[in-house]
C-alpha cells in the first residue's frame, strides 16, 4: 500500500520536499533552485526504488553520482543530512495521509523508512571518513548536533526507534490535551496521560482502575452518566467552553470531547475522552467578539483591569437607535425582504459604532443599543457617541439611496443619546451572562430615542455640555420620564452649520 501511495503521489511529495528544503537554504548565495529541484526528484526516485527492492543500493548509487569529484572541503555531508532530516520530519503526516488512523501500519512504515535513512547517512559518514579523518571528525560533531535536533523532534511524536508500546506511550504523554480512556461497560479508567493528571490535579495511580464516577464524584458541571450515554448513542460528542467546579471550589472552563474507540478488528473497546483547558483570555475573546471591534477587543484583552468584567460604576454614554414605522414596513413586505433590510441596516450601523470605539450592547428588534466609554475608558465618550450618531444617519441616507435605485422603500431611524454614571459589567446568571449597563441614565437615553423622529438625533443636557460648539442645536424640548416629577431637557442636533 505504501509503495503504491508513494508512486501515485510522487510528484506532490517531491514538490513538498523541495519547498521544505528551499525554506532552509533560500538565503544561500550559492543556491541553485533548478539543481536542487532536479536533485530532490532524482533522490526521491532512488529512495522509492530502494524501498521497493528492500535494498539501499539504488540510493547508494544515486548519492555516489552526486559525490563524484567532491573534495574533503566541499563534501556535502551536512547538506545531505539536513535534507534527509527535512524529509524525516515529513514522514509522520505523510504516513497519516496514506494509512489514516492505522497506527500499526504507520509505525511499521516509519521504522522501515527511518532505518533506510539511518543506513544511508551512516554510509555517507563512512565515505567521508575515507577521505579525511580530521575533517570527518569535525563534521561528525555537526552531524551529532543535527541528530540531537532530530531526536528532539521525534520524541514529540514518540521514540521512533523504540518498541511500538513505548512509541504509543510517548505520543500520549506528549499531548497537551488531557486524555482519559475508560472501559465501555464498567466505566473503569484504563489510561490517563500527564496532561489529564495536570488538569484533574490527580495522579495516574489515583485514577487508573477506579470508575470515572468515583474519581470525579466531587466535580460540579460534569454530567458523567449523560455524557457516556450520549457518546455511546452518537459515537462522539463535544462540550465546548464547559464550566467546571472542582471540590475545592476552583472554577475552570474546558472543551470536552468524547468518542468511542475500537480495536483493530473494529470491536468497540471503550470511550476516549479529550479535555482541553480554556484560558480566561479565550473565554473573554469569545465574549467580546460579539460586542467590540477587533482593535478595541485586543486592547481590552491586554489590560487586566478591563478584562475582569466585574461590575463597577463608570461615566459612559448610551446610544439607542430605532427604525421609525417599522411595524408598518414589516406588514407591507415579505418576511424575507424584512430580514434582508434589517441585515443591511444593522451591518452599516455596527460598522459605524465600532469605528468610533463603541460597544454593541444588544439588538432590540429593529433597533440597537450601543455603549461608549466602556469596557475601555474614554474621556471624550460623549463626542464619540454623537459622531457615531451623525455617521449612522449618513449611512442610512446612503442605504436609502441604494434602496430607491432598487425601487425599495426607505428606512428612517431616530437616535437618542445620554451620558452619565451607570453600573457596567457582566450581568446575568452563570448560564447566561451579558456585558451591559444599567441605571437611570439608560432609561433617559431610551426615552430620548422615542422623542427622535426619522432622521433625528436627540441628546441630553449632559451630552450637550461635552460637545457644545461642535454641532448645531436645532431645537430644545422638554419631555417627561415615567416615575420622574421633573421634565427632562433634550436637544435635537445636526452637523455644524455652514456659517
Amino acid at each position: 500500500m505504501l509503495i503504491a501511495y508513494l508512486h501515485e503521489h510522487k510528484a506532490g511529495i517531491v514538490e513538498r520536499l523541495y519547498q521544505s528544503i528551499l525554506q532552509t537554504i533560500s538565503g544561500d548565495p550559492a543556491f541553485d533552485a533548478e539543481f536542487l529541484r532536479g536533485s530532490v526528484a532524482e533522490t526521491a526516485d532512488a529512495f522509492l526504488s530502494a524501498l521497493e527492492a528492500n535494498d539501499s543500493q539504488p540510493l547508494d548509487d544515486c548519492l555516489a553520482r552526486f559525490l563524484a569529484g567532491s573534495t574533503v572541503a566541499d563534501f556535502p555531508l551536512t547538506v545531505l543530512h539536513r535534507n534527509f532530516t527535512v524529509f524525516a520530519a515529513m514522514l509522520p503526516p505523510l504516513l497519516r495521509e496514506c494509512y489514516g488512523d492505522d497506527t500499526g501500519s504507520i509505525l511499521g512504515a516509519l521504522h522501515r523508512m527511518h532505518l533506510l535513512i539511518d543506513t544511508t547517512l551512516n554510509k555517507l559518514v563512512g565515505e567521508y571518513e575515507k577521505r579525511s579523518k580530521l575533517l570527518v571528525q569535525q563534521q561528525y560533531e555537526q552531524l551529532e548536533v543535527h541528530n540531537r535536533g532530530l531526536e528532539t523532534q521525534l520524541i514529540r511524536v514518540g521514540e521512533a526507534y523504540q518498541t511500538l508500546q513505548d512509541f504509543n506511550e510517548n505520543i500520549l504523554q506528549s499531548m497537551t490535551s488531557g486524555l482519559l480512556v475508560a472501559d465501555k461497560d464498567s466505566h473503569r479508567i484504563l489510561k490517563v496521560n500527564q496532561a489529564m493528571e495536570r488538569l484533574s490535579r490527580r495522579g495516574a495511580d489515583e485514577m487508573v482502575g477506579r470508575t470515572v464516577e468515583d474519581v470525579f464524584a466531587g466535580m460540579q458541571g460534569l454530567p458523567i452518566t449523560a455524557f457516556a450515554e450520549e457518546v455511546q448513542r452518537q459515537g462522539s460528542i463535544t462540550l465546548r467552553k464547559h464550566r467546571l467546579v472542582d471540590p475545592e471550589g476552583r472554577v475552570g472552563h474546558g472543551t470536552i470531547k468524547g468518542q468511542v474507540f475500537y480495536d483493530s478488528q473494529g470491536r468497540e473497546q471503550g470511550v476516549l475522552v479529550l479535555v482541553d483547558d480554556i484560558s480566561e483570555r479565550e473565554i473573554l475573546r469569545d465574549t467580546f467578539s460579539r460586542y467590540l471591534s477587533q482593535p478595541v477587543m485586543e486592547q481590552v484583552l491586554s489590560d487586566k483591569a478591563s478584562r475582569s468584567l466585574r461590575t463597577l460604576r463608570r461615566e459612559v454614554s448610551v446610544l439607542f437607535a430605532d427604525i421609525r414605522g417599522f411595524t408598518t414596513f414589516a406588514e407591507r413586505h415579505q418576511p424575507e425582504e424584512v430580514v434582508t433590510a434589517l441585515n443591511q441596516y444593522f451591518d452599516r450601523m455596527v460598522r459605524v459604532v465600532f469605528a468610533h470605539h463603541g460597544t454593541l450592547d444588544k439588538y432590540l428588534g429593529d433597533g440597537l443599543m450601543a455603549l461608549f466609554g466602556t469596557p475601555l475608558e474614554q474621556p471624550d465618550h460623549p463626542r464619540h457617541a454623537v459622531q457615531a450618531a451623525l455617521e449612522m444617519q449618513a449611512a442610512v441616507a446612503d442605504l436609502n439611496a441604494a434602496r430607491r435605485d432598487a425601487d425599495l422603500a426607505p428606512l428612517n431611524i431616530g437616535i437618542g443619546i445620554n451620558s452619565g454614571e451607570a453600573i457596567v459589567g457582566n450581568i446575568g446568571t452563570e448560564e447566561r451572562m451579558e456585558y451591559t449597563v444599567i441605571g437611570d441614565m439608560v432609561n433617559v437615553a431610551q426615552r430620548l430615542q422615542t422623542e427622535a423622529a426619522g432622521g433625528d438625533i436627540v441628546i441630553s443636557d449632559n451630552v450637550l455640555a461635552h460637545i457644545r460648539g461642535h454641532l448645531t442645536v436645532r431645537q430644545t424640548i422638554e419631555t417627561r420620564l415615567k416615575g420622574r416629577r421633573q421634565p427632562i431637557r433634550a436637544h435635537r442636533i445636526g452637523p455644524p452649520s455652514a456659517s
